[in-house]
């Protein structure tokens, strides 16, 4: 429920509810006034269809899905709401089933056997379904490897809307029947043979459902669970891990590759908010594809899980917003190659200076091959191995590449690395050659992620972690150079303030993260360097 603004920014108005003058606005929708907190909850069960921020609406491509039902400002809340189911992936490595955490396999929940991070998490109201009916079925769960992912996590989310559906069956009703769904067996789905054996089997005969009282544990109650979870998932970052969920509202959301929103899930409860500027009667859109995958990748991606061929105006343009994230090189004269249409399976490659193509088969393979030789050189990077990736690749495909574009943000890690807590003395020529080849990765890869996710609402743990990193390049160029008089006072000062910027920003991104995450650690690792260069600047006379 919206509740009233200041006098000063609400204006003056007649009380919906009384008609008396009234000095206070909804903050839903800042379209009516009330006197007070009783005469805005008295009105709130008329007032609340009008109050929010979207109406749903259905057509043949999308299905059901929100269309915004006034003019939108950037950050104008547009829902809040807890999910209605959550649950793990259903390809994960081992987690715990109450916080999502990675777990060591050492603790086990003493009630069902189920591995949990600790005693806190076993009472977790999450855990229960899956803990009540492995408890009844007197099944042990086996753990051979925590490393690896394990068919029997396949069954937790499908089974929580199971258990959600018999207990609360007109709150489940309520929720789902707005939402998209189709039996994955006709709609043709691969996903559903293998949902057959390691999810509907799994659950009727070691987990013994059909044996549990007041759940429906039919084949077909199990494969509409299973597809309302393929079509309506929310891909959900909690503080350890990225899990799925079924919101009431959110899941209508429809797919853009560049989507209108941006999603905080805090306190368990997911926010979604405007991102840019939405006008009444568009689709409210967010991303269920990794938005740092090239768009053949993400078109592939998106029809295999929710059987959706995106036609977004980042699919549709073959630069993909001028990054080129999936240009090639041609081979005769060097310029770039970019499909015809992006839209095709079948439509060729062609260069914008010779005209030269190049089939969808070939342009395919090219970035197969490179994505698998990435892959390997990812899993023991090297500066040495990744550069050299890059000299085979780069007479091949554009440098912003996305496969090339992973590479560099690893290569942004690792330069000045060996030497960065030694002395001025002691970092030699090629400790500065790898810092400014560091400080060029930042700015070109922040280049293209701002283009393709302008709020970073979406990539944040690779930007933030780069515009940590770019702050080192600025910080130590700038001391060398001082210390070498080649800088001014007010130089270094101002490129000292830069530095600084640059951490506030990575902090901004990482303000909500978890202490005990990577991203919580470097967001304390960011405050205390603030403070150390603000220290540094006081000692040499700058403030």
């Amino acid at each position: 429920m919206g509740g009233p603004s200041s006098a000063g920014e609400g204006g003056k108005g007649e009380c919906a509810s009384c008609g008396r003058p009234a000095e206070t606005k909804c903050t839903g929708c800042r379209n009516v006034y009330y006197c007070g907190r009783e005469c805005q909850k008295k009105g709130w069960p008329n007032h609340k269809d009008v109050c929010r921020p979207f109406t749903i609406s259905k057509n043949q491509k999308c299905g059901r899905h929100l269309v915004a039902s006034r003019d939108l400002e950037v950050d104008d809340l547009i829902v809040t709401e807890a999910p209605l189911v959550l649950g793990p992936k259903q390809d994960t490595e081992p987690v715990c089933l109450g916080c999502y955490k990675r777990i060591s396999g050492n603790y086990r929940c003493s009630r069902c056997t189920w591995p949990m991070c600790g005693p806190k998490c076993e009472s977790s109201p999450e855990h229960q379904p899956e803990c009540d009916v492995t408890r009844a079925a007197s099944l042990n769960i086996p753990l051979d490897d925590v490393d690896s992912p394990n068919h029997l996590y396949e069954v937790i989310t499908v089974l929580r809307c199971l258990v959600l559906a018999g207990k609360e069956p007109k709150r489940w009703k309520a929720a789902t029947e707005r939402l998209n769904n189709r039996y994955l067996k006709t709609a043709g789905m691969p996903q559903y043979y293998h949902n057959e054996e390691h999810v509907v089997q799994v659950l009727k005969h070691k987990f013994k459902l059909e044996e549990y009282p007041d759940i429906d544990a039919s084949e077909a109650s199990i494969q509409n669970a299973l597809g309302l979870l393929q079509f309506n998932n929310v891909p959900t970052k909690t503080a350890y891990a990225e899990v799925q969920a079924i919101y009431p509202m959110a899941s209508l959301a429809s797919h853009s590759c560049v989507p209108n929103t941006k999603p905080i899930f805090k306190d368990g409860k997911l926010t979604l908010r405007a991102s840019d500027p939405i006008k009444r009667g568009e689709p409210i859109t967010s991303i269920y594809a990794d938005i740092l995958w090239g768009t053949r990748a993400r078109r592939d991606y998106l029809w295999q899980t929710r059987l959706f061929c995106c036609t977004c105006r980042r699919c549709r343009d073959p630069t993909e917003l001028n990054t080129y994230f999936s240009a090639l090189i041609c081979r005769k004269c060097t310029k770039i190659m970019l499909p015809i249409d992006p839209l095709s399976e079948y439509a060729p490659w062609a260069c914008g200076e010779c005209s030269n193509e190049m089939s969808i088969e070939e342009a395919l393979r090219t970035t197969l091959a490179l994505g698998a030789a990435v892959e390997i050189a990812l899993a023991t990077p090297t500066i040495e191995t990744l550069e050299a990736l890059q000299s085979e690749w780069l007479p091949r495909v554009h440098p912003n590449h996305y496969h090339l574009h992973a590479v560099k943000h690893s290569l942004l890690q690792l330069y000045g690395r060996s030497k960065e807590k030694a002395d001025q003395e002691e970092k030699d020529a090629a400790h500065w050659i790898e810092i400014a080849k560091k400080e060029k990765a930042c700015k070109e890869f922040l280049t293209v992620c701002s283009r393709l996710d302008p709020s970073t609402s979406h990539t944040i743990p690779f930007v933030g972690l780069t515009f940590y990193e770019h702050h080192k390049t600025i910080l130590q160029n700038s001391q060398r150079l001082f210390s070498q008089a080649k800088l001014t006072t007010q130089q270094l000062k101002k490129r000292m303030l830069l530095s600084k910027a640059l951490l506030k920003k990575a902090m901004e991104i990482f303000k909500h993260e978890a202490e005990d995450t990577p991203e919580g650690q470097l967001y304390i690792t960011c405050e205390e360097e603030v403070i150390h260069i603000g220290k540094w600047m006081l000692a040499v006379g700058l403030i």
